[in-house]
């Protein structure tokens, strides 16, 4: 190389480099900090982010900027900001136009203050295109960690999961697969994970001993793992004993009650609500052990709700008994230390410019399942991202964290509905504005 061109290598080299560690800094200032460790609030004069990531807060010491970095203040006299909420049980890309569809309810999502979710059943296809999307910014939407479900034979002859796989053999796609006591779960398992999983949903359809192995087998493959808390025949227990990391319908473990749980699946409609109450001493050692292994309960109260009197379906008398049940066991789980997370179940809005139900599963575990909104907020934030293995980078407002967080019109320490007067939501720093 000539020493001309040596120069012009080292010129151009210089300017890229230069280039790539310019930093765009955020300061944000005068607000009260609601910052999801224990749902405490405190008053903040400055808050830095740096490339998306917190850096300091006060009283620690605000760092200089670098030189050819930008920096942005904005002033947040009056308002109250709080991590962004956590969805850890969603469904966007189950649909026949599954990307599509997907793409607009992640919008909303994210406008409506949500920041990460966890899917809990979809077209892996889909989701690992739009995992990339949002992670590279190139659409607007919460992280997604995506999940490959399993079920046994029944699970994939009816039902949604057979359009989790459209143009596949039911029960052989990667992300959706039929299995039973023969299985060759390590090679199973491997695939899944190959599509880009990160979790095991374990559906329906599943003895003792087959839930055991999955688990297990899981874990040697580091991947997190969540079921049903009834999988027909195995119960509740069976599930906690095993390991499995979440367990999703608090309405479903009544099944810990009965002497025997039925093979089939579909009995899940037709649980014994009135006969065992959410405090029969076998639930009362369900809760108390699953406090003990760290088994996360996504309790899904909004969806029965929301079976009540959504336009279309036909009237299910049996959701008002399972929301009750529900709401009483989330109640009782929670006093029992259990971590409880908000998982709607859920996502699609009733209209197009509704904010993501995960405000309304707060408001649920406030108004039926006693928790403070305090509580409800470090349910929605902080016990999320250690459900879905991402409590280092997300959940909460520290330094080393994700900027992901709503700020917010009014308190929602006073009233947990306030949640949803956001003035704008910031994902990794980026400022998102809520649809109106």
């Amino acid at each position: 190389m000539s020493r001309l061109g040596r120069w012009l290598w080292l010129f151009l080299f210089g300017c890229v480099g230069s280039a790539a560690s310019a930093a765009e800094y955020l300061e944000l200032t005068d607000f009260t900090l609601i910052d999801g460790t224990d749902g405490a609030a405190r008053t903040v004069q400055r808050m830095l982010i740096r490339d998306g990531r917190i850096v300091a807060i006060d009283p620690e010491p605000i760092p200089s900027a670098e030189p050819g970095s930008t920096w942005t203040r904005i002033d947040l006299q009056g308002t109250w900001v709080m991590p962004g909420l956590v969805d850890t049980h969603v469904h966007v890309a189950r649909f026949p136009d599954a990307h599509a569809k997907a793409v607009t309810i992640l919008q909303q999502a994210l406008a409506g203050g949500v920041t990460l979710v966890r899917d809990l059943g979809g077209d892996a296809r889909a989701l690992a295109e739009l995992e990339r999307a949002t992670g590279r910014a190139e659409i607007a939407g919460p992280d997604l960690v995506y999940s490959a479900m399993l079920g046994g034979p029944d699970i994939h002859a009816q039902g949604p999961t057979t359009q989790l796989a459209s143009g596949r053999v039911a029960g052989q796609a990667p992300w959706a697969r039929m299995v039973d006591a023969s299985s060759d779960l390590r090679q199973i398992l491997a695939e899944a994970r190959g599509t880009g999983a990160r979790n095991i949903k374990l559906y329906g359809d599943m003895t003792a001993p087959l839930v055991a192995a999955i688990v297990a087998e899981s874990r040697r493959q580091q991947l997190l793992t969540t079921a049903h808390a009834t999988v027909f025949p195995a119960a509740p227990q069976d599930l906690v004993e095993a390991g499995v990391g979440s367990l999703a319908h608090a309405a479903y473990l009544v099944w810990a009650g009965v002497d025997e749980v039925p093979a089939d699946y579909q009995r899940r409609t037709s649980g014994p609500w009135e006969a065992i109450p959410a405090d029969h001493p076998r639930l009362l050692a369900l809760y108390r052990r699953m406090a003990e292994r760290g088994v996360s309960l996504d309790a899904t109260l909004y969806v029965y709700e929301a079976m009540q009197s959504y336009p279309g379906l036909p009237p299910m008398p049996w959701t008002r008994q399972a929301s009750a049940w529900g709401a009483e066991a989330t109640r009782l789980a929670h006093a029992a230390g259990v971590r409880v997370t908000t998982g709607t179940d859920w996502f699609e809005p009733r209209h197009d410019r509704e904010l993501p139900h995960t405000h309304e599963e707060l408001v649920l575990l406030v108004e039926k399942a006693g928790f403070t909104p305090a509580e409800a907020i470090v349910a929605g934030t902080r016990n999320g991202a250690i459900a879905l293995g991402l409590a280092d980078s997300h959940g909460t407002l520290e330094i080393g964290k994700w900027a992901d967080l709503i700020v917010l019109e009014a308190d929602p320490l006073s009233d947990i509905r306030h949640t949803q007067q956001i003035r704008f939501t910031l994902h990794h720093g980026q400022r998102i504005e809520p649809m109106r």
